[in-house]
């Protein structure tokens, strides 16, 4: 672990681009950082510098470290619209204590509904490249994204091995709902993975755009992680925050998707008493952690349907207002800290919950779950949680995957199986396409 160069050695420049540039999901390739939403796409290559958060989101001080290191590089920005400001990039592990890093790209092209940007970061006396040069540069880059293997496909149905396996699965849950008969547990999200090993290496670049194509409004994301990169297209919002203004758009309560009764089956998710204690339980959470930040929060009082191509969710948007006027905003990783993890994959209580999840979940969760964002100089960001992901490996053979389904009292142990297939099934789909029926019923 190397430190980060001294801001004061650095300076960054910000311009716009004339077109849309180059494809974010070609620009990030195999190697660069990716968050690409319906509103903001974010794709850096290179890095200038790496923040480490040793102790990850329990370290509060290493995060105000690494806004304060990005507001003190010297910064020209041309743009001046959320996302333009020199900002870092992560995938953050769901065990909030374990150490984590945000990656500053030496090149970062910006993108939303106005235009494009390019932001480079160097040393001070480093020559500044033009606005021509940048084009070129990030058009020879996204021409050239190193794939690391072939596009030939995973030669054959891949080999899948369930930890835990789907009767083992059901049995937690079942110890779940008996656990929460007898203590204050409320909810817990229970997963499991699947580990999938293939006969040829695949191309982790052509993965995410399967992802991509299959969930167009989702947020595409890509990361290099301890074993492998880490990539997916999720659709929850943690949490952003654009000066003072702040939002999250929680989703719990989930039905499958693709079938001929679809109309019949998101009419019972939105009737569902089971499915709406569910979400209740992940807004109220969410509630408590940001009335106190807030001068004015807006929470509406029932959900609405978020519809998916796989799956349909209930979501509560919430919006609010950092602060009172004369008191600073908490930048958002410290937000991301204060919800992290937020019932909707952790549980309530949070510390029960967790708990329960340690003893009774077969794999650690490594990064499925956990915050995946961006922060920059002026402490704005997007968080979203790391759902419907994979871990692909360094040498391209094998690939671990994960889906989770909240547990209450009034769980069935079969129901939430088959809610958890659902949730694999695309993800191991854009893996090796024709492999979902592996996963069983």
């Amino acid at each position: 672990m190397s430190p980060a160069p001294d801001p004061g050695e650095l300076r960054a420049v910000t311009v716009p681009l004339d077109g849309p540039g180059p494809d974010p999901l070609d620009l990030a390739g195999a190697e660069g950082s990716l968050f690409a939403g319906p509103a903001l796409a974010l794709a850096g290559r290179g890095q200038a510098a790496v923040l480490e958060l040793p102790r990850g989101l329990e370290d509060p001080g290493a995060l105000d470290r690494a806004v304060a290191w990005l507001a003190a590089v010297p910064h020209r920005d041309g743009v001046a619209r959320p996302g333009s400001r020199l900002g870092a990039q992560g995938a953050l592990p769901f065990d909030r204590g374990r150490p984590g890093r945000l990656v500053v790209p030496e090149l970062t092209m910006g993108r939303d509904a106005e235009g494009s940007w390019a932001t480079w970061v160097g040393r001070s006396g480093a020559s500044v490249p033009d606005h021509d040069e940048l084009t070129a540069r990030l058009g020879a880059l996204a021409a050239r994204a190193p794939r690391r293997r072939s596009d030939g496909g995973p030669g054959g149905p891949p080999r899948l091995r369930a930890r835990p396996d789907p009767a083992g699965y059901a049995r937690s849950v079942a110890s779940a709902v008996a656990a929460m008969a007898t203590g204050p547990m409320a909810k817990v999200v229970l997963a499991r993975c699947v580990d999938a090993t293939f006969a040829r290496a695949l191309s982790d670049a052509t993965v995410l755009r399967r992802l991509h194509l299959q969930e167009p409004a989702c947020t595409a994301f890509a990361h290099d992680v301890a074993g492998g990169r880490f990539l997916g297209v999720t659709p929850e919002l943690m949490v952003a925050r654009h000066g003072p203004e702040v939002a999250c758009h929680p989703l719990a309560g989930t039905v499958g998707l693709g079938g001929p009764d679809d109309e019949a089956a998101v009419a019972g998710l939105l009737e569902s008493t089971k499915d709406r204690t569910e979400h209740r339980l992940v807004v109220e959470a969410i509630e408590r952690v940001l009335g106190p930040r807030c001068s004015a929060l807006s929470v509406p009082t029932h959900p609405s349907l978020v519809r998916l191509h796989s799956v349909a969710h209930l979501g509560t948007l919430i919006h609010g207002k950092l602060a009172a006027p004369d008191q600073p905003a908490e930048h958002v990783l410290a937000l991301v800290a204060a919800l992290h993890p937020t019932p909707a994959v952790g549980g309530v209580p949070r510390r029960e919950a967790l708990a329960f999840i340690r003893a009774n979940e077969a794999v650690e969760r490594d990064h499925w779950a956990g915050p995946v964002g961006w922060v920059d100089a002026a402490g704005d960001g997007e968080w979203m949680i790391g759902i419907r992901s994979t871990t692909v490996s360094v040498d391209g053979t094998s690939a671990r995957l994960y889906a989770g389904a909240g547990i209450v009292a009034g769980s069935d142990p079969a129901a939430e199986l088959a809610e958890t297939t659902v949730k694999l099934t695309p993800v191991l789909e854009a893996l090796a396409p024709g492999s979902g029926p592996l996963l069983g019923g």
